[in-house]
C-alpha cells in the first residue's frame, strides 16, 4: 500500500485531499459523510466577517454590506443575521467532536478589524486551524496596487495576534506580483498560501441585455493556473503550499504535488460526482505511485517544482516559441 499521509500547516493528514469551503461542508452530516468518503482534511463552509460583526453589535448599518462581498448580502439575507456566529460555532464544536481528521474553519473576511476575536474563539472550540478567504476587489483607482496587497498581509498580523492555531490564506492570482505577496505573507506569519480562489464569475445574455451567472464549477483544464504559481513558489517560501481549482482526478492530484504543494482542496468535482469520488481520486493517486515505484508521496513532492529544474526558466515562459508550435 502506498503511504499517502502528508503534512500540512503541521497537522497530520491521512492524505492530502482536502474537501474545500463549499455547501459540502455546511453540515455536520455533510461533514461526516466527506471523512466518510476518505478526505483528508476539510474546510468548513465560509462565516462572512459581516456575520460576525453584526453579531457582535459592530455593523452599524445593514446597507453596509454593499461595499464588502458582493455576495454576503444575499447570503446574510438568506440564512439570518442572528445568531450566526452561535451556529458556526456549534458547527466547529460538533465536526471536532465527531470527525477525527482535521477540521479547518474559514472566514470570508476584506479587512483587519474587530472580527478577528473570532479567531480566538474557533481556536477555543478546538478547531485544528483557520482559512482566511481573502479578496480585495481593486477596482478603486483610488488606491494603488500596493495599499490593496497590504490589506492581505494586516489580515493575516491580526489574525496570528488574536490566536496561535495554524492561519492559511487562501486567494486569488490578481497580484502584480505574486512571489512578492507570497514573501511578504510569510513575514507576517502564515501557516499555508492556498492556491487558488476560484471567484463566482459573471457574463452577459445578449438577446435579454442583462448579465447572468457564469459558470458555477470549475473544469479540468482551470488546473494549469495554480499549477504554475505552486511550481513557481513553492520552493521558496518558508510555508506550505495547498493547491485548488480545476483539479478534478488523481492526475490532477499528482501534478499539484510533483509541483510542491502538500495538498489539494477539491470541490467541484464532488459536486458533479458526490462526495464518493474522493475514493475514486485516491486510488487513482496510489496506482500511479504504484506505477512510478513510489511509495510516500514525499518520495516524489516538490519534483518538477522551479526550483528543482534544471531548466528554471522555462516556469516562467508565458509566450509560444516557433520550436513548441511544431506544424501546427
Amino acid at each position: 500500500m502506498a503511504d499517502l499521509s502528508t503534512k500540512y500547516m503541521g497537522l497530520d493528514l491521512r492524505n492530502p485531499i482536502i474537501v474545500g469551503s463549499s455547501g459540502l461542508t455546511e453540515s455536520i452530516e455533510k461533514v461526516e459523510a466527506c471523512a466518510k468518503a476518505g478526505a483528508g482534511a476539510v474546510v468548513l463552509k465560509s462565516i462572512f466577517e459581516e456575520q460576525i460583526l453584526h453579531d457582535v453589535g459592530k455593523l452599524a448599518r445593514a446597507s453596509d454590506v454593499s461595499y464588502w462581498h458582493s455576495e454576503a448580502a444575499d447570503y446574510i439575507n438568506e440564512y439570518g443575521r442572528e445568531h450566526a456566529v452561535d451556529a458556526y460555532v456549534r458547527l466547529m464544536r460538533e465536526a471536532k467532536e465527531r470527525v477525527s481528521i482535521p477540521v479547518i474553519a474559514s472566514i470570508h473576511c476584506v479587512s483587519a478589524g474587530g472580527w478577528t476575536d473570532f479567531a480566538k474563539r474557533a481556536e477555543d472550540v478546538g478547531v485544528d486551524a483557520l482559512e482566511l478567504n481573502v479578496y480585495v476587489t481593486p477596482a478603486d483607482r483610488r488606491r494603488n496596487a500596493r495599499d490593496n496587497e497590504q490589506l492581505y498581509v494586516d489580515i493575516v498580523k491580526a489574525v496570528k495576534r488574536a490566536a496561535s492555531i495554524p492561519v492559511a490564506l487562501k486567494v486569488g492570482p490578481y497580484f502584480s506580483s505574486i512571489p512578492e505577496m507570497a514573501t511578504d505573507l510569510g513575514y507576517a506569519g502564515v501557516d499555508a498560501l492556498v492556491l487558488f480562489n476560484r471567484f463566482h464569475r459573471f457574463d452577459f445574455d445578449i438577446e435579454k441585455l442583462k448579465m447572468i451567472p457564469g459558470d458555477l464549477l470549475s473544469t479540468p483544464d482551470e488546473v494549469t493556473l495554480p499549477l504554475r504559481w505552486v511550481s513557481l513558489i513553492s520552493g521558496d517560501v518558508g510555508y506550505d503550499i495547498a493547491a485548488t481549482t480545476g483539479i478534478h482526478d488523481g492526475a490532477g492530484v499528482v501534478k499539484q504535488l510533483l509541483a510542491g504543494a502538500r495538498a489539494v482542496q477539491i470541490c467541484s468535482v464532488l459536486y458533479r460526482r458526490g462526495v464518493e469520488h474522493i475514493g475514486t481520486i485516491l486510488g487513482e493517486v496510489e496506482e500511479w505511485m504504484k506505477r512510478h515505484t513510489f511509495t510516500s508521496i514525499e518520495d516524489f513532492r516538490g519534483k518538477l517544482c522551479q526550483e528543482a529544474s534544471d531548466d528554471p526558466a522555462l516556469y516562467e515562459r508565458v509566450q509560444f516559441m516557433k520550436a513548441s508550435l511544431g506544424k501546427l
